[in-house]
């Protein structure tokens, strides 16, 4: 367990320190509304056996460093690059959710993931891509309300 707080929660919130100086407004809406989505994804994933994390005698609860922290701090990124590139977002999210699926595909090959119940790598892709079109989607209404202005 100490792994997954290390890697999923504090070198993320490490490395996202810098958007409570450079971009708070996408740090305070973004990474809370991901860490819902992530919570969500993850427990239907659990409920419907399609994956475990390591150690697995802790259950759902050795998600929580993921999902309130790299998730978070990944889709926080993302909106960031969204808001200063001038390279489409959709482009991007496509980049943020192979460079996701990359990783976890390295928490499977080192044995801190494991699928079940027909899952695959595919299917992981499917549940990064669509959290981060709901957060660009997300990011986009609250720019309509003139939230980043």
């Amino acid at each position: 367990m100490l792994f997954n707080i290390i890697i999923a929660f504090i070198i993320p919130w490490i490395s996202g320190i810098v958007f409570y100086f450079k971009d708070r407004k996408v740090l305070f809406t973004i990474a809370p509304f991901q860490s819902v989505i992530a919570y969500t994804v993850n427990s239907l994933g659990f409920f419907y056996n399609f994956w475990s994390i390591y150690p697995q005698q802790y259950g759902k609860f050795a998600t929580i460093p993921y999902d309130l922290g790299i998730y978070p701090i990944l889709s926080v990124y993302l909106i960031h690059y969204i808001n200063k590139s001038k390279i489409n977002p959709y482009i991007l999210v496509f980049i943020a959710t192979i460079f996701t699926t990359s990783l976890e595909w390295l928490g499977i090959l080192s044995g801190k993931i494991f699928y079940s119940n027909g899952w695959n790598i595919g299917f992981t892709f499917i549940s990064y891509l669509l959290p981060y079109l709901i957060n660009y989607w997300f990011y986009t209404q609250l720019k309509k309300m003139n939230v980043f202005n």
